[in-house]
């Protein structure tokens, strides 16, 4: 299997989107999901797999080769993008915080098989790193560093990539709320197209100037908190003009449109309940290079 990525616009040619059956027992481990669980608003199997299925139907309408985990039952697989994550050709396992996630990696084990052994790099025990807090623009590779990535990740993807430039930033984590928390990157910061960004600039515990320099205000779509919590940073690129959206997100949705992209609109209202939204449903494995 051809692997590439090295951006999160380029054509998209080849993803792993998750699944959502046989999800077992619901695990409370993240604020957004403990707040559902108590408000009895948790969301269930058939909402979500026809949430996914329609999401599907749009990838292949744009040409994409869409794979999918092999079922493992009593586990959450809805959230490809965590478990692994490509960088140039390289395929990264995650070494993920909860270790009832780790299990999903036998869901990709058809897929791992098919890709050279020379070109996956397993992260050490030691560091901890999930796939939604790694967010690639060309040369740079931008790291969440907070509740599910360790601080030591910059150091161990710098030495393992020296020819990018790898940034961390520290994200707001609280526990006990859900409008405060950060889960990953990918919930607060996106690039669309070829030069603007999403992002939530209260997601960061300091003012993300690396960010900034590379997208200035013009070419930023600033969320506010009640924007974050619907996850408005957490879309998907088919490719640089052509962009998933939640179908709810209006405003989003007409500031891209009014920016030139190309919106394809998916209901993802019930598993955006679980704190993961487009991206963080999708593991990308080929993208067209520049």
């Amino acid at each position: 299997m051809q692997l590439f990525v090295e951006n999160e616009t380029s054509q998209l040619e080849s993803v792993v989107l998750g699944i959502g059956i046989d999800r077992g027992t619901p695990r409370g481990i993240n604020p957004m999901i403990r707040k559902h669980l108590r408000d009895n608003t948790y969301p269930n199997e058939t909402d979500i797999c026809r949430e996914i299925k329609t999401f599907e139907t749009v990838l292949k309408q744009n040409g994409v080769n869409v794979i999918r985990p092999n079922n493992l039952t009593d586990l959450e697989q809805i959230f490809t993008r965590d478990i692994g994550f490509v960088i140039d050709d390289n395929f990264f396992i995650s070494n993920m915080k909860h270790e009832i996630r780790s299990g999903e990696l036998k869901g990709i084990h058809n897929i791992l098989e098919d890709i050279s052994p020379s070109k996956q790099i397993s992260i050490p025990k030691k560091v901890i790193i999930e796939g939604g807090d790694v967010i690639l623009h060309n040369e740079f590779v931008f790291i969440g560093l907070g509740d599910r990535t360790s601080q030591n990740a910059v150091e161990f993807i710098q030495n393992i990539l020296p020819h990018k430039t790898v940034i961390g930033f520290d994200m707001i984590v609280d526990q006990n709320s859900a409008d405060k928390n950060i889960l990953h990157l990918d919930c607060a910061f996106q690039p669309i197209g070829k030069d603007e960004a999403i992002i939530y600039l209260d997601g960061f515990k300091k003012h993300p100037t690396a960010i900034l320099d590379l997208f200035p205000k013009e070419k930023l779509i600033e969320v506010n908190m009640e924007e974050k919590n619907q996850m408005f940073p957490n879309i998907f690129s088919i490719s640089q003009n052509k962009i998933v959206v939640e179908r709810n997100f209006i405003r989003l949705k007409d500031e891209l449109k009014e920016r030139g992209y190309e919106v394809f609109e998916v209901d993802y209202s019930e598993t955006s309940k679980l704190s993961g939204l487009l991206r963080c449903s999708t593991l990308p494995l080929k993208r067209k290079s520049k």
